[in-house]
């Protein structure tokens, strides 16, 4: 192998490498003639192999940066939930959307494609080229900037005080489509988009869609004008993960996917009745005010035979259900539904019987108990009941801290399927359960799934989104998500699941 003298004669894959704050030509030639590198990939299998760490003119300031840069930073507690990484995500647009030189700017990554945690946020930045020195001034003195590890020419990265890193990815106007897809991913999309364009005569990469035989340049402006080139559906962010999607655009089968604005209602929200914060008429008056477009919402207070706190029991039911009753007259229709959430015991029994089940609208079973049981059998008991009409939180994870408990899951939507009994899915930032792959077993088996936000808090409601995105990544269109359609349309669901239990 050939010795690198200088930063000119480093491999062109490696020459990157020397954006990063604290790495020179010797640092990166003498890393390269020690390990026998001459690719980027090479390098980065040998920081993943730990084999850089022991390197002595690598100091831990420059291993770190260097980590940073290649995106290899990542631990689970690096990582970050959903809900969370948007909000930092919108404040950091917001903040470079007031710098007059930047033209247009977007979130791309893992956070536009709405996984369940992220490990750092990509945003793609449209400026004049001669504007990037003053952007990188700005970027460098704004409040949630702790320090800039990386400063390419098309690559900026930055770690906030909260030690979460930020990756701008730098474009002009022409390239901005192809730099938002390149960028949005998922790597591995990426890959089958690159190798299909190949097929076609094409070369595509962040700078856009060539023609290689007449060296054209073809795309674009906007990610949707890629797509139609290569003779593709625009794939929604949410489904760029692997071929099968690629193979339903080719074939124009994308399905179209639910949206926020299609739902009508949310089918899981506690009260002060249980543990939730508020009054069902102040839960009432702001769903309306806040959401005017549901057209109604479900209290699903906890009930329970036995006497523990913040549970109802049978003379509470009763007494909430007047309380309804008379904040539904005075609204003028039948916008509150009573609902409720009953433990599924050890056995599969659940902790109300069946003549009090019967009176709600909405009967939510979930476990809350045995975490690290296999509950495939409790599960499907709970399905057998006529008067169930949800699993919640099926999988019982709670992100970051516990993991699911084993299920059968083929037996267990086989069983929801045949028994009429739909899936949820919650999306409390911390559960997202079902998540995606789940959810798109479910519904390829004819599970129907209800998106709701298991509130017990004002704020909480705004996490509908979340579950929407899970609903999106897998695959839901609106005939799949009961709580896009009307009450009329769940009361044929319930009655549905009534007659194929024999009870008409």
């Amino acid at each position: 192998m050939k010795t690198h003298a200088n930063a000119r004669t480093l491999p062109a894959t490696l020459a990157e490498l020397l954006d990063i704050k604290g790495i020179t030509s010797s640092k990166v030639n003498a890393i390269c003639k020690a390990f026998q590198i001459n690719t980027l990939p090479e390098f980065t299998t040998a920081v993943e192999m730990e084999q850089l760490d022991s390197f002595p003119e690598l100091t831990g300031d420059d291993k770190k940066n260097i980590k940073r840069a290649l995106k290899l930073y990542k631990n689970e507690e690096s990582r970050i939930q959903l809900a969370e990484a948007i909000l930092q995500g919108k404040e950091v647009l917001h903040c470079i959307l007031q710098f007059p030189e930047v033209q247009k700017a977007a979130v791309a990554g893992s956070l536009r494609r709405g996984k369940d945690t992220i490990g750092d946020i990509d945003i793609v930045v449209q400026l004049d080229s001669t504007d990037r020195r003053k952007f990188l001034y700005k970027i460098a003195r704004m409040p949630l900037t702790d320090n800039i590890f990386a400063a390419g020419k098309k690559r900026i990265g930055v770690v906030l005080h909260n030690q979460l890193s930020v990756y701008f990815y730098l474009t002009d106007a022409k390239h901005y489509g192809a730099s938002l897809l390149y960028y949005t991913g998922s790597k591995n999309y990426n890959a089958l988009m690159k190798n299909m364009a190949t097929t076609m005569g094409y070369r595509l990469d962040a700078n856009g869609l060539y023609d290689v035989k007449n060296h054209q340049y073809i795309a674009t402006e906007k990610e949707e004008e890629i797509f139609q080139h290569m003779l593709l559906d625009y794939i929604p962010p949410e489904l760029r993960e692997e071929q099968g999607v690629i193979t339903a655009a080719e074939q124009h089968a994308i399905p179209s996917l639910v949206t926020f604005d299609q739902l009508k209602g949310d089918m899981q929200i506690h009260s002060n009745w249980s543990d939730g914060d508020e009054s069902i008429a102040h839960i009432a008056r702001y769903m309306f005010s806040i959401f005017p477009h549901y057209q109604y919402i479900v209290i699903t207070d906890h009930a329970s035979l036995e006497g523990t706190d913040h549970v109802l029991q049978p003379a509470d039911i009763t007494r909430q259900a007047a309380e309804i009753a008379k904040i539904n007259n005075e609204m003028g229709y039948d916008y509150v539904k009573r609902g409720v959430e009953v433990d599924i015991l050890d056995d599969g029994q659940l902790s109300l019987p069946n003549e009090l089940l019967k009176q709600f609208d909405w009967v939510i079973a979930a476990v809350h108990s045995h975490f690290t049981h296999d509950n495939t059998a409790r599960l499907i008991k709970a399905c057998e009941n006529p008067y169930v009409h949800c699993i919640g939180h099926p999988s019982g994870r709670l992100i970051g801290s516990r993991d699911p408990y084993p299920v059968d899951w083929d037996k267990l939507f086989s069983k929801a399927a045949a028994t009429g009994t739909a899936m949820e899915i919650n999306a409390r930032p911390n559960r997202l359960d079902l998540d995606d792959t789940l959810v798109k077993k479910a519904i390829a088996k004819g599970v129907k799934l209800i998106i709701d936000t298991d509130a017990h808090q004002l704020n909480q409601f705004d996490c509908m989104q979340l579950g929407i995105w899970v609903a999106r990544r897998g695959g839901c269109g609106k005939a799949d998500i009961l709580n896009a359609h009307s009450w009329k349309e769940i009361e044929k669901f319930k009655k549905n699941k009534l007659s194929a239990s024999g009870i008409n």
